[in-house]
Protein backbone atom coordinates (compact mmCIF):
# COMPACT_ATOMS: atom_id res chain seq x y z
CA UNK A 1 0.00 0.00 0.00
CA UNK A 2 1.43 3.24 -0.81
CA UNK A 3 1.55 5.92 1.67
CA UNK A 4 -0.60 8.78 1.64
CA UNK A 5 0.89 11.87 0.18
CA UNK A 6 1.16 14.74 2.46
CA UNK A 7 -1.35 17.49 2.60
CA UNK A 8 0.06 20.49 0.62
CA UNK A 9 0.81 23.39 3.36
CA UNK A 10 0.08 26.24 0.52
CA UNK A 11 -3.40 24.50 -0.20
CA UNK A 12 -6.12 26.63 -0.29
CA UNK A 13 -9.60 24.90 0.85
CA UNK A 14 -12.88 25.32 -0.63
CA UNK A 15 -15.52 27.57 1.66
CA UNK A 16 -19.14 25.52 1.53
CA UNK A 17 -20.19 24.99 -1.26
CA UNK A 18 -19.83 26.94 -4.83
CA UNK A 19 -22.11 29.86 -5.69
CA UNK A 20 -24.50 28.99 -8.98
CA UNK A 21 -25.35 31.70 -10.69
CA UNK A 22 -27.55 30.97 -14.24
CA UNK A 23 -25.26 32.75 -16.03
CA UNK A 24 -21.41 33.47 -17.52
CA UNK A 25 -19.57 35.18 -15.55
CA UNK A 26 -16.38 37.89 -17.06
CA UNK A 27 -15.12 39.09 -13.56
CA UNK A 28 -15.39 38.92 -9.94
CA UNK A 29 -14.45 41.34 -7.52
CA UNK A 30 -14.60 42.03 -3.74
CA UNK A 31 -15.95 44.95 -2.18
CA UNK A 32 -13.14 47.09 -0.25
CA UNK A 33 -14.19 45.87 3.22
CA UNK A 34 -14.12 42.57 1.97
CA UNK A 35 -18.21 41.53 2.81
CA UNK A 36 -19.59 41.52 -0.89
CA UNK A 37 -18.36 40.00 -3.94
CA UNK A 38 -19.60 41.28 -7.16
CA UNK A 39 -20.07 39.71 -10.67
CA UNK A 40 -20.13 40.94 -13.90
CA UNK A 41 -22.10 38.68 -16.21
CA UNK A 42 -23.23 38.37 -19.58
CA UNK A 43 -27.02 39.16 -19.14
CA UNK A 44 -26.03 42.88 -18.01
CA UNK A 45 -26.28 42.60 -14.71
CA UNK A 46 -23.69 43.21 -11.77
CA UNK A 47 -24.61 40.20 -9.53
CA UNK A 48 -23.45 40.69 -5.77
CA UNK A 49 -23.49 38.23 -2.25
CA UNK A 50 -22.66 39.02 0.91
CA UNK A 51 -19.87 37.06 1.88
CA UNK A 52 -19.48 38.02 5.22
CA UNK A 53 -21.80 35.25 6.95
CA UNK A 54 -20.98 31.11 6.61
CA UNK A 55 -23.77 30.87 3.81
CA UNK A 56 -23.57 33.75 1.44
CA UNK A 57 -26.18 35.28 0.43
CA UNK A 58 -27.53 36.83 -2.44
CA UNK A 59 -28.07 40.80 -3.04
CA UNK A 60 -29.70 42.75 -5.36
CA UNK A 61 -27.96 43.49 -8.46
CA UNK A 62 -27.09 46.14 -10.46
CA UNK A 63 -28.95 46.32 -13.45
CA UNK A 64 -29.33 48.58 -16.89
CA UNK A 65 -26.52 47.37 -18.87
CA UNK A 66 -26.94 47.05 -22.86
CA UNK A 67 -24.85 44.09 -23.22
CA UNK A 68 -22.47 41.85 -21.11
CA UNK A 69 -21.00 43.18 -18.48
CA UNK A 70 -17.31 43.29 -19.22
CA UNK A 71 -15.11 45.38 -16.46
CA UNK A 72 -16.04 46.10 -12.75
CA UNK A 73 -13.78 47.64 -10.18
CA UNK A 74 -14.48 49.21 -6.55
CA UNK A 75 -13.38 52.80 -4.92
CA UNK A 76 -12.81 52.43 -1.49
CA UNK A 77 -14.17 56.00 0.13
CA UNK A 78 -15.01 57.37 3.43
CA UNK A 79 -17.96 55.83 5.39
CA UNK A 80 -19.94 59.45 5.11
CA UNK A 81 -19.79 59.06 1.20
CA UNK A 82 -19.79 55.28 1.10
CA UNK A 83 -17.60 52.86 -1.60
CA UNK A 84 -18.44 53.23 -5.02
CA UNK A 85 -18.52 50.39 -7.65
CA UNK A 86 -17.82 50.55 -11.75
CA UNK A 87 -18.77 48.96 -14.15
CA UNK A 88 -18.92 48.84 -17.92
CA UNK A 89 -20.29 46.20 -20.70
CA UNK A 90 -19.52 45.30 -24.61
CA UNK A 91 -21.92 47.87 -25.81
CA UNK A 92 -20.06 50.85 -24.41
CA UNK A 93 -21.87 52.25 -21.67
CA UNK A 94 -20.00 52.93 -17.96
CA UNK A 95 -22.11 52.97 -14.45
CA UNK A 96 -21.51 54.20 -11.40
CA UNK A 97 -23.41 52.86 -8.37
CA UNK A 98 -23.16 53.02 -4.72
CA UNK A 99 -22.20 49.64 -2.72
CA UNK A 100 -25.63 49.07 -2.27
CA UNK A 101 -26.03 48.79 -6.47
CA UNK A 102 -28.00 52.05 -5.99
CA UNK A 103 -26.98 53.99 -9.73
CA UNK A 104 -25.24 57.12 -9.60
CA UNK A 105 -24.77 58.25 -13.26
CA UNK A 106 -24.50 56.60 -16.15
CA UNK A 107 -22.39 57.43 -19.54
CA UNK A 108 -24.57 55.48 -22.32
CA UNK A 109 -21.83 55.41 -24.53
CA UNK A 110 -18.87 55.78 -23.09
CA UNK A 111 -17.23 54.13 -25.87
CA UNK A 112 -17.93 53.02 -29.35
CA UNK A 113 -18.45 49.51 -28.32
CA UNK A 114 -17.16 47.05 -26.42
CA UNK A 115 -14.96 48.28 -23.06
CA UNK A 116 -12.74 45.76 -22.08
CA UNK A 117 -11.70 47.52 -18.17
CA UNK A 118 -12.21 49.98 -15.92
CA UNK A 119 -9.72 51.50 -12.96
CA UNK A 120 -9.68 54.26 -11.24
CA UNK A 121 -6.25 56.50 -9.85
CA UNK A 122 -5.24 56.04 -6.03
CA UNK A 123 -6.79 59.69 -5.17
CA UNK A 124 -9.86 58.30 -6.01
CA UNK A 125 -10.69 61.36 -8.28
CA UNK A 126 -10.99 59.80 -11.65
CA UNK A 127 -11.50 56.61 -13.51
CA UNK A 128 -10.37 55.37 -16.58
CA UNK A 129 -11.82 52.97 -19.29
CA UNK A 130 -10.22 51.58 -22.80
CA UNK A 131 -11.72 49.57 -25.25
CA UNK A 132 -11.85 47.75 -28.80
CA UNK A 133 -12.69 51.27 -30.22
CA UNK A 134 -8.88 52.18 -29.83
CA UNK A 135 -9.56 54.72 -26.87
CA UNK A 136 -8.44 55.68 -23.15
CA UNK A 137 -11.01 57.85 -21.45
CA UNK A 138 -10.90 59.48 -18.43
CA UNK A 139 -13.97 60.47 -16.32
CA UNK A 140 -14.46 62.47 -12.93
CA UNK A 141 -15.23 59.51 -10.92
CA UNK A 142 -18.27 61.74 -8.60
CA UNK A 143 -19.86 62.88 -11.70
CA UNK A 144 -18.98 61.29 -14.98
CA UNK A 145 -18.39 64.01 -16.69
CA UNK A 146 -15.27 63.51 -19.85
CA UNK A 147 -11.68 64.75 -19.26
CA UNK A 148 -8.82 63.33 -20.47
CA UNK A 149 -9.10 61.33 -24.37
CA UNK A 150 -6.15 59.31 -25.54
CA UNK A 151 -6.38 57.59 -28.99
CA UNK A 152 -4.04 54.68 -29.29
CA UNK A 153 -5.71 53.03 -32.57
CA UNK A 154 -5.49 49.53 -31.72
CA UNK A 155 -7.41 47.04 -29.43
CA UNK A 156 -7.13 47.75 -26.12
CA UNK A 157 -7.33 44.97 -23.39
CA UNK A 158 -6.58 45.50 -20.25
CA UNK A 159 -5.30 48.33 -17.41
CA UNK A 160 -3.63 48.54 -14.08
CA UNK A 161 -2.80 51.39 -12.21
CA UNK A 162 0.44 52.00 -9.56
CA UNK A 163 0.29 53.67 -6.56
CA UNK A 164 1.75 57.16 -8.02
CA UNK A 165 -1.11 57.17 -10.24
CA UNK A 166 0.44 56.31 -13.12
CA UNK A 167 -1.76 53.61 -15.72
CA UNK A 168 -0.73 50.92 -17.58
CA UNK A 169 -2.39 49.96 -20.71
CA UNK A 170 -2.18 46.47 -23.16
CA UNK A 171 -2.85 45.82 -26.45
CA UNK A 172 -3.69 43.35 -28.64
CA UNK A 173 -0.08 43.13 -29.84
CA UNK A 174 1.89 43.01 -26.61
CA UNK A 175 2.71 46.35 -25.71
CA UNK A 176 2.05 48.15 -22.78
CA UNK A 177 1.35 52.00 -22.58
CA UNK A 178 2.31 54.21 -19.44
CA UNK A 179 0.42 57.04 -18.84
CA UNK A 180 0.49 60.21 -16.60
CA UNK A 181 -3.77 60.90 -15.91
CA UNK A 182 -2.29 64.43 -14.60
CA UNK A 183 -0.69 65.64 -17.54
CA UNK A 184 -2.35 63.21 -20.22
CA UNK A 185 1.10 62.42 -21.23
CA UNK A 186 2.48 58.77 -23.12
CA UNK A 187 5.66 58.21 -21.39
CA UNK A 188 7.36 54.63 -21.59
CA UNK A 189 5.68 51.33 -23.61
CA UNK A 190 6.94 47.78 -22.41
CA UNK A 191 6.99 45.23 -24.71
CA UNK A 192 5.38 41.86 -24.50
CA UNK A 193 5.51 40.30 -28.42
CA UNK A 194 5.29 37.06 -27.26
CA UNK A 195 1.83 37.68 -26.38
CA UNK A 196 0.33 38.05 -29.64
CA UNK A 197 0.33 36.07 -33.05
CA UNK A 198 -0.53 36.49 -36.43
CA UNK A 199 -2.12 32.95 -37.78
CA UNK A 200 -3.06 33.16 -41.23
CA UNK A 201 -4.98 36.72 -41.41
CA UNK A 202 -6.31 36.69 -37.32
CA UNK A 203 -4.98 38.50 -34.70
CA UNK A 204 -4.40 36.39 -31.49
CA UNK A 205 -3.16 36.63 -27.93
CA UNK A 206 -2.54 40.02 -26.45
CA UNK A 207 -2.03 41.62 -22.82
CA UNK A 208 -4.91 40.05 -21.59
CA UNK A 209 -4.37 40.90 -18.27
CA UNK A 210 -2.38 43.74 -15.99
CA UNK A 211 -1.16 43.99 -12.39
CA UNK A 212 0.75 46.68 -10.53
CA UNK A 213 2.55 45.45 -7.46
CA UNK A 214 1.04 47.43 -4.28
CA UNK A 215 4.61 49.16 -3.57
CA UNK A 216 4.97 50.56 -7.18
CA UNK A 217 7.84 48.45 -7.97
CA UNK A 218 6.46 45.48 -9.93
CA UNK A 219 4.11 45.82 -13.27
CA UNK A 220 3.07 41.94 -14.35
CA UNK A 221 1.41 41.40 -17.75
CA UNK A 222 -0.29 38.28 -19.17
CA UNK A 223 -2.05 36.30 -21.46
CA UNK A 224 -0.62 33.29 -23.11
CA UNK A 225 2.17 32.43 -26.09
CA UNK A 226 -0.09 31.46 -29.06
CA UNK A 227 0.59 28.76 -31.20
CA UNK A 228 -2.45 28.91 -33.81
CA UNK A 229 -5.84 30.76 -34.39
CA UNK A 230 -8.98 29.51 -34.68
CA UNK A 231 -9.39 26.87 -32.63
CA UNK A 232 -6.75 29.00 -29.86
CA UNK A 233 -3.71 26.84 -28.33
CA UNK A 234 -1.42 28.85 -26.38
CA UNK A 235 1.72 28.64 -23.71
CA UNK A 236 0.07 30.89 -20.47
CA UNK A 237 2.79 33.75 -19.77
CA UNK A 238 3.10 36.12 -17.27
CA UNK A 239 6.28 38.41 -17.77
CA UNK A 240 7.20 40.79 -14.41
CA UNK A 241 8.75 44.38 -15.05
CA UNK A 242 10.80 46.45 -13.16
CA UNK A 243 9.31 49.50 -12.88
CA UNK A 244 12.23 51.49 -12.01
CA UNK A 245 14.44 50.42 -14.78
CA UNK A 246 11.70 49.14 -17.20
CA UNK A 247 13.34 46.16 -17.75
CA UNK A 248 12.58 42.64 -17.24
CA UNK A 249 12.92 40.73 -14.06
CA UNK A 250 11.09 37.19 -14.45
CA UNK A 251 8.41 35.25 -16.17
CA UNK A 252 6.42 32.05 -15.59
CA UNK A 253 5.62 30.13 -18.47
CA UNK A 254 3.30 27.20 -18.53
CA UNK A 255 4.39 23.72 -19.95
CA UNK A 256 2.13 23.11 -22.85
CA UNK A 257 -0.24 24.86 -25.22
CA UNK A 258 -3.54 23.17 -24.04
CA UNK A 259 -3.18 25.25 -20.27
CA UNK A 260 -4.42 28.30 -22.70
CA UNK A 261 -4.62 32.15 -21.61
CA UNK A 262 -3.68 33.82 -18.39
CA UNK A 263 -7.38 35.36 -18.06
CA UNK A 264 -6.65 37.49 -14.90
CA UNK A 265 -4.48 38.89 -11.61
CA UNK A 266 -4.55 39.85 -8.43
CA UNK A 267 -2.28 40.64 -5.46
CA UNK A 268 -1.85 38.69 -2.23
CA UNK A 269 -1.06 40.76 0.88
CA UNK A 270 1.52 38.09 1.82
CA UNK A 271 3.45 39.31 -1.29
CA UNK A 272 2.69 37.33 -4.12
CA UNK A 273 0.49 37.01 -7.63
CA UNK A 274 -2.67 34.79 -7.65
CA UNK A 275 -4.07 34.02 -11.43
CA UNK A 276 -6.25 31.96 -13.17
CA UNK A 277 -6.10 30.40 -16.93
CA UNK A 278 -7.78 29.04 -19.17
CA UNK A 279 -7.32 26.24 -22.14
CA UNK A 280 -8.67 23.69 -24.65
CA UNK A 281 -10.11 21.55 -24.15
CA UNK A 282 -11.41 21.86 -20.88
CA UNK A 283 -7.88 22.92 -19.25
CA UNK A 284 -7.86 25.74 -16.37
CA UNK A 285 -6.54 26.36 -13.17
CA UNK A 286 -5.63 28.90 -10.57
CA UNK A 287 -2.04 29.28 -9.26
CA UNK A 288 0.56 31.28 -6.91
CA UNK A 289 3.18 32.70 -8.27
CA UNK A 290 6.30 34.41 -5.82
CA UNK A 291 8.12 36.92 -8.39
CA UNK A 292 11.58 36.17 -9.11
CA UNK A 293 10.30 31.84 -8.73
CA UNK A 294 10.11 29.59 -12.39
CA UNK A 295 7.36 27.95 -11.16
CA UNK A 296 4.06 28.58 -8.85
CA UNK A 297 3.90 27.42 -5.65
CA UNK A 298 0.75 25.80 -5.81
CA UNK A 299 -1.80 25.26 -8.45
CA UNK A 300 -5.52 23.67 -8.96
CA UNK A 301 -8.54 24.64 -8.86
CA UNK A 302 -12.47 22.72 -8.95
CA UNK A 303 -13.72 24.13 -12.59
CA UNK A 304 -12.29 24.06 -15.81
CA UNK A 305 -12.00 27.03 -18.20
CA UNK A 306 -11.00 29.55 -14.88
CA UNK A 307 -11.79 33.19 -15.82
CA UNK A 308 -11.14 35.10 -12.94
CA UNK A 309 -9.85 35.67 -9.89
CA UNK A 310 -10.45 38.26 -6.55
CA UNK A 311 -8.91 38.17 -3.23
CA UNK A 312 -10.36 39.50 -0.24
CA UNK A 313 -8.69 42.77 1.38
CA UNK A 314 -7.48 40.69 4.47
CA UNK A 315 -5.62 38.11 2.08
CA UNK A 316 -7.61 35.22 3.91
CA UNK A 317 -10.28 34.15 0.73
CA UNK A 318 -10.08 34.36 -2.87
CA UNK A 319 -13.16 33.60 -4.86
CA UNK A 320 -12.67 32.25 -8.51
CA UNK A 321 -15.10 32.11 -11.58
CA UNK A 322 -14.95 29.60 -13.75
CA UNK A 323 -16.92 27.36 -16.71
CA UNK A 324 -19.58 24.78 -15.87
CA UNK A 325 -18.28 21.16 -16.41
CA UNK A 326 -19.31 19.69 -19.74
CA UNK A 327 -19.59 22.61 -21.64
CA UNK A 328 -16.90 21.76 -24.18
CA UNK A 329 -18.17 22.75 -27.40
CA UNK A 330 -20.22 20.18 -29.87
CA UNK A 331 -19.20 17.17 -27.85
CA UNK A 332 -21.15 18.24 -24.50
CA UNK A 333 -23.92 16.45 -23.48
CA UNK A 334 -27.43 17.68 -24.72
CA UNK A 335 -30.21 18.05 -21.84
CA UNK A 336 -33.19 15.87 -21.61
CA UNK A 337 -35.06 18.17 -24.13
CA UNK A 338 -32.38 17.78 -26.57
CA UNK A 339 -31.20 21.12 -26.56
CA UNK A 340 -27.41 21.83 -25.54
CA UNK A 341 -27.35 23.59 -21.88
CA UNK A 342 -26.74 27.21 -21.42
CA UNK A 343 -23.42 27.78 -19.87
CA UNK A 344 -22.80 29.03 -16.66
CA UNK A 345 -20.24 30.41 -14.13
CA UNK A 346 -19.98 28.58 -10.84
CA UNK A 347 -17.96 30.30 -8.50
CA UNK A 348 -16.02 28.82 -5.72
CA UNK A 349 -14.99 30.88 -2.59
CA UNK A 350 -11.51 29.36 -0.81
CA UNK A 351 -9.54 29.85 2.32
CA UNK A 352 -5.93 31.28 1.87
CA UNK A 353 -3.28 29.79 4.56
CA UNK A 354 -0.79 32.42 5.06
CA UNK A 355 2.54 32.13 3.12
Amino acid sequence: MQPKKPADPNAPKELGKPLTPPVQIARVRFSPDGKTLAAACFDGTVRRWDVSAAEPAELPAVTGHNGWVSAITYMKMPPAIGDKLYSADSWGRLTASDADGKKRWTVEAAHDGWVRAVGHTPDTAVVVTCGKDGHIRQWAAATGKPDIEYKVGTDLLSLAFAPDSRFYVGDLFGAIREYSPASGKLGRTFEAKELHRVDRIQDVGGVRCLLASPDGKTLFAAGGEPKTGGFVQAVPLLVAYDLASGKRVGQYKGAADSEGYVTDLAWHPDGYVVGTTSGQPGQGKFFFWKPGADQPFFAGGKFPNCHSVAVSPAGDRLAVSATNANSSGNGRPKGKDGEYPANTSPVQLWTVPKA
